[in-house]
């Protein structure tokens, strides 16, 4: 099956994450900072935007190791999410996880060689893949590969590979790493976040 992703625009890719610890401390963060008008979100969103960025490092080394993209096009191209639900009951519940658009094939390990001929590589183990009818273009203001979507010279789409979260989570072994490092991070990190804004530190 091809690695490559034909999308007629860059498509965000959200991929969701099971927060079991946010969830089971947002209770005990919720009575210690009751008496602080917003407290509860300052300090499990501080606490939450720390595990994600120690979640993003984890995945970074295994994914780039997978796929053929630098470091930093992938800590570029994937962010972080996370939003408070107020329940019907009156409670709190988190949604965390990664959102990330589809990256263009120019991103990847993609050449073209004699007769205008495109071949690209998006995983590190798969072969390069020959693209006949793929051309590199300006279009958009911006530069990349494309492929026309009929016999007529217009309309042309252009090719992509996979989103950041999709690479994340196409490898169950690399996932555990991302969850258990967050769930590290997050416990090392909400006490003393709900300190913080019990003292007023950083505002």
């Amino acid at each position: 099956m091809s690695d490559v992703v034909n999308v007629a625009g860059s498509h965000s890719i959200y991929a969701g994450l099971t927060v079991d610890i946010a969830e089971e401390s947002l209770d005990r963060a919720s009575k210690v900072l009751a008496g602080i008008n917003g407290g509860i979100y300052k300090a499990v969103g501080s606490a939450l935007a720390r595990a994600a960025a120690a979640g993003k490092t984890a995945a970074k080394g295994a994914v780039t190791k997978e796929y053929t993209i630098s470091q930093g096009e992938f800590l570029s191209n994937t962010k972080n999410i996370n939003h408070f639900v107020k329940e019907t009951g009156g409670g709190i519940s988190v949604v965390f996880g990664f959102r990330g658009n589809v990256i263009p094939l120019l991103k990847f390990n993609t050449k073209y060689g004699d007769g205008g001929r495109i071949a690209t590589q998006v995983k590190r183990t798969s072969s390069a893949e020959l693209l006949e009818s793929a051309f590199i273009a300006q279009a958009g203001g911006h530069r990349g590969v494309f492929e026309r979507e009929g016999p007529a010279r217009l309309p042309i789409r252009q090719l992509f590979g996979p989103a950041t979260p999709q690479m994340m989570y196409s490898n169950e072994d690399v996932l555990d790493d991302i969850e258990q490092k967050m769930a590290d991070t997050y416990e090392k990190r909400i006490d003393h976040e709900i300190l913080r804004v019990m003292n007023g530190w950083g505002g």
